[in-house]
């Protein structure tokens, strides 16, 4: 869930997937289907979800709550399964 909701992956879709009418994007199997997910050490695995099920957990209790931060960490513990550079990070997060 954390992958799949990552900056990473929103990055690649609207790099290889079709935009429709206004902006929108078609998200479909076949769109994701060539997106790799990397093995995890156990550690990551754990921290990810952990992160994952705080986020949920404010969002179900208090749905105004900012989660931007916890968003953030993902987004780098993501970046490091990918083993990206510093220079690919920040041309994702300025998407």
């Amino acid at each position: 869930m954390a992958i799949l909701n990552s900056k990473l992956l929103w990055w690649y879709l609207v790099n290889t997937g079709t935009v429709l009418a206004n902006g929108y994007f078609r998200f479909k199997p076949n769109y994701l289907r060539e997106f790799p997910i990397p093995n995890m050490t156990l550690e990551k695995d754990y921290l990810l979800e952990t992160l994952v099920d705080q986020i949920l957990d404010l969002k179900q209790n208090k749905p105004e709550s900012p989660t931007k931060k916890l968003e953030e960490k993902i987004d780098e513990i993501v970046f490091d399964l990918y083993q990206l550079t510093n220079e690919e990070k920040d041309i994702i997060k300025n998407i």
